[in-house]
């Protein structure tokens, strides 16, 4: 039993040495009597060179005493010493740039896809012309699709109007109306609109500009057996115009034209002193009386 007491005495000395040595007090003014913590080690040594800068702006004594500085003081120094290289890596821009490059080559391949075909005279490739040219000039039947959509989704898309063509039906006719037409050609007009010629007859000088009325896609260019040099452009909704008595000009078939540029010129008949301009519009497919919608004064 004594040799268990003394056991436990020394060890109780060695604790009050130990408490002697390493603690202590200061006056702390209003704040009273502290006992000073001991210094914590830093047990990361990754960054020594960032850590000794840290250690020279370590926190006065006075304040070191308080646990809650002291923790917020080490929380700080560790966020400031490894927190920036504990981030991952910077986002990659291989993927970004790899992403585009698949774009532009999917893009560049669709574009010499198209080329090809207008180049290459076949019965397949001349059906791909032809939706091609659809897709570029006749206008979404909106109407189908509002249809399928209500079908399908139950419901009336605002960017549809035509799924309710009785609230838009104004709108409609006043940007029919409104629409702008260039005039095909100076003249005087000489034979009026029957359904049997479905066109309509302008007396002008030879040599005179042809101009179409609205930008489009030249559909047909070429010598016909009533109106001889005729070009046939095809618009958006689905409107097409025809200009007969041409002297063959550098329009092509499939050529792009704007609304007020030159077709051709009025051909000059043998014999006669003026020339005459063959003119036709059409709508769906329907003849339309030029005069309703371009004035000829």
């Amino acid at each position: 039993m004594e040799t268990k007491k003394n056991v436990r005495d020394r060890r109780m000395e060695k604790i009050r040495r130990l408490k002697e040595g390493t603690a202590g007090t200061i006056n702390a003014g209003t704040h009273g009597s502290h006992t000073m913590l001991p210094r914590e080690a830093v047990g990361r040594e990754r960054y020594p060179e960032k850590r000794d800068a840290m250690e020279k702006e370590e926190a006065p004594n006075y304040l070191r005493t308080d646990p809650e500085v002291e923790w917020n003081r080490k929380w700080q120094r560790d966020f400031t010493v490894y927190g920036r290289d504990d981030e991952g890596p910077p986002p990659e821009r291989g993927s970004w740039r790899g992403r585009m490059g698949a774009r532009i080559l999917i893009s560049g391949f669709l574009f010499a896809a198209v080329w090809l075909m207008y180049q290459w005279e076949d019965p397949l490739a001349d059906k791909g012309r032809k939706w091609v040219t659809a897709s570029l000039t006749e206008s979404i039947d909106v109407v189908k699709l509002a249809g399928w959509y209500e079908r399908k989704f139950g419901g009336a898309p605002s960017f549809l109007p035509a799924i309710n063509p009785g609230k838009h039906q104004d709108a409609t006719k006043v940007s029919a109306l409104t629409k702008h037409y260039f005039i095909p050609v100076q003249g005087k007009l000489i034979a009026a609109f029957t359904p049997g010629q479905n066109g309509v007859l302008i007396e002008a000088k030879p040599g005179a500009p042809v101009s179409a009325v609205d930008t489009g896609l030249v559909s047909f260019a070429g010598n016909k057996e009533d109106t001889g040099f005729t070009v046939v452009v095809r618009h958006t909704d689905g409107i097409e115009t025809v200009y007969g008595h041409l002297d063959q000009g550098k329009v092509q078939l499939n050529d792009w034209i704007k609304g007020g540029e030159t077709l051709g010129t009025v051909a000059k008949p043998q014999g006669q002193a003026s020339g005459t301009l063959f003119f036709a519009m059409a709508k769906d497919g329907k003849p339309v009386n030029p005069t309703d919608v371009i004035s000829f004064d």
